[in-house]
């Protein structure tokens, strides 16, 4: 598949609607209208062996209905904020990057590693590698939990707990935030 914009002298990203229909979904797959962030989804028309239908590129992004100062009329990708598995969604629907509970552990000097797992709107789970004690106070544990639940809602349920090891993913990289939610 050809890339999906091109960024131009005027650094917007104007969409290759030449062979390719670009949508914006909500987490039900309903287009959303302009401006409004979501999934990307690509419809490439210009390939006869396999086409892509709705190909669900796992970013989220917002589209653009301003025109460019370059003189292309090519629509404009408006935001691209990074893979749908970054971000978390409140209980509530709101989508939010994962930036959003990342800081929260971050400010925590005993924390040497962590990860996050949202598992569904009702369900995160937080998993920690603490620096030096073998296990997590009770206060410590209290505060992750009003934070969270301040973010994504007051009703989640979160289940924060100590792990010896965090491994990478398949890719060999190491992620923070996972969810499982999924966006249609």
């Amino acid at each position: 598949m050809r890339f999906i914009a091109h960024e131009c002298p005027s650094g917007n990203m104007h969409l290759s609607f030449e062979d390719l229909i670009v949508e914006i979904i909500d987490p039900n797959g309903n287009p959303l209208p302009v401006g409004e962030k979501g999934e990307i989804v690509v419809t490439h028309m210009a390939t006869s062996e396999f086409p892509f239908i709705r190909y669900r590129t796992g970013d989220i992004g917002a589209l653009s209905d301003k025109q460019c100062d370059c003189g292309r009329t090519l629509p404009i990708l408006e935001s691209i904020e990074g893979r749908s598995t970054d971000f978390v969604i409140g209980a509530d629907g709101t989508i939010m990057h994962g930036l959003s509970l990342i800081y929260i552990l971050r400010d925590i000097q005993d924390i040497k590693t962590f990860k996050i797992i949202q598992h569904s709107v009702e369900e995160t789970e937080v998993q920690l590698i603490l620096k030096n004690a073998a296990d997590l106070h009770d206060d410590m544990r209290h505060a992750i939990i009003a934070k969270f639940q301040q973010r994504l809602g007051e009703q989640v349920s979160i289940n924060v707990h100590c792990v010896k090891d965090i491994p990478a993913e398949k890719s060999g990289k190491y992620r923070y935030v996972i969810s499982k939610v999924t966006s249609a």
